[in-house]
């Protein structure tokens, strides 16, 4: 074998040789296919010509572009002007509608802490309290039976004579009477009672 027949060159030229025979034929049938159509575009022209809108018909479409042209574009939008709010309230307003979740989270902890301090507030308006009389005078009684040298029974009886009751505090012997009296308060009084039997 010789070295032309592996230049790549001549294997293109001798492939394009052999297919000459056909591509002679494909441009023979593409020519006949573009006459057909050609003739029959006359034929039927000349058959419009017989009847009386042809002639409009002809007109409209000479003066009809058959390729669109690029539509217009569309204006452009209008300037962005930023509106100046007319006041503080206005103001208040965008910064709650731009932060919408933070002022949903000031907003339930707020509520939350007024409503629990409101609570707070009728609960402790709602503690019992002694009735007083016209004069002012204390005139319920409370017993309250525990040891005197309790820290309970003190604390107890401290709070009670706070809310206007008169407490009485059972007492066995002398000296758990002195720790009664000791308390230093006029309304928290000993009675000799013997609560063990």
């Amino acid at each position: 074998m010789s070295n032309e027949s592996h230049d790549p060159f001549q294997i293109v030229r001798a492939s394009i040789d052999n297919m000459m025979p056909d591509l002679d034929s494909f441009t023979d049938e593409v020519n006949r296919i573009a006459n057909s159509i050609e003739n029959h575009f006359k034929t039927v022209a000349t058959s419009l010509q017989e009847f009386p809108i042809a002639a409009s018909i002809r007109e409209t479409i000479q003066k009809t572009p058959w390729l669109y042209e690029k539509p217009e574009s569309p204006p452009p939008p209008p300037a962005y002007s930023r509106v100046v709010p007319s006041g503080y309230t206005e103001v208040c307003r965008r910064w709650v509608w731009e932060h919408r979740a933070v002022t949903a989270a000031v907003v339930a902890f707020i509520g939350t802490g007024a409503f629990i301090i409101w609570r707070q507030r009728r609960a402790d308006k709602a503690k019992r309290r002694a009735k007083r009389a016209k004069n002012g005078a204390r005139t319920e009684v409370v017993v309250l039976a525990g040891s005197p040298h309790s820290p309970l029974t003190k604390s107890l009886a401290l709070d009670l004579e706070r809310r206007g009751f008169i407490v009485y505090i059972p007492v066995n012997s002398v000296s758990e009477e002195r720790v009664v009296k000791s308390e230093g308060r006029g309304d928290i009084r000993p009675l000799q009672l013997d609560v063990t039997s």
